[in-house]
């Protein structure tokens, strides 16, 4: 027969028993006298490191799980997706965004527009004059990075973006959605390394000379 609160008393030992392993790891790998959580004070008896340590915890680990952030961060895994961005080619500046409005057509809850950019006769050319994101209303999907035929648009892995004020530096404008082709490579290597990134790659410097023209009247 099962005692009256014998399920209660056994879920708080589980509960101690982390806890109290939490402490015995910490001490075993020397973090013991270390603080972890807080962000900066005033008075600190503890050591702090220079940069917030990436912490993951495996199947194996027992105590505990709590990322002090910011003093710990998890690991960004390449695929994570926040906002997305514009790329261009470093070794031009090459902007590969044709203004061709797929992506805003696109978007569920339509919080992408942007303006046409004109060459010296008036005629719009393939090129953006300006280019907005609400980040307030973008809901992360990744559709306008999908559809894009010309390999222009990403999704970035920033997620840091709070701040005091939203109804002027939350809408995104062309200059600070651009990132570099190096930045992408970087962020996501195995993406960059890939056959499909390898051809649509391609087919964007087969079109470079041809924008330009089109975009000096030529």
């Amino acid at each position: 027969m099962i005692r009256f609160g014998q399920g209660l008393i056994v879920g708080h030992w589980v509960t101690l028993k982390r806890f109290l392993l939490t402490f015995a790891r910490d001490f075993q790998t020397g973090k013991f006298f270390h603080r972890r959580g807080g962000g900066p004070l005033k008075v600190d008896l503890y050591s702090v490191p220079q940069s917030p340590p990436t912490i993951d915890q495996k199947n194996g680990d027992d105590g505990l799980f709590t990322v002090e952030y910011p003093d710990e961060r998890l690991p960004v895994r390449e695929r994570f997706r926040v906002l997305p961005v514009l790329v261009y080619d470093d070794e031009d500046g090459y902007i590969r965004c044709t203004s061709c409005n797929i992506c805003a057509k696109v978007c569920p809850p339509q919080c992408i527009w942007m303006e046409h950019a004109k060459g010296p006769n008036g005629e719009p050319v393939p090129y953006p004059a300006d280019f907005y994101i609400d980040m307030d209303v973008c809901m992360n999907c990744g559709l306008c990075a999908e559809y894009c035929p010309f390999d222009a648009i990403k999704m970035d892995q920033n997620f840091e973006l709070s701040n005091h004020e939203r109804h002027q530096s939350h809408i995104y404008a062309l200059p600070d959605l651009l990132v570099s082709s190096e930045y992408y490579a970087r962020t996501h290597p195995d993406a960059w390394a890939g056959e499909d990134e390898r051809a649509e790659r391609g087919k964007v410097a087969k079109k470079k000379e041809q924008r330009r023209k089109k975009a000096l009247g030529g």
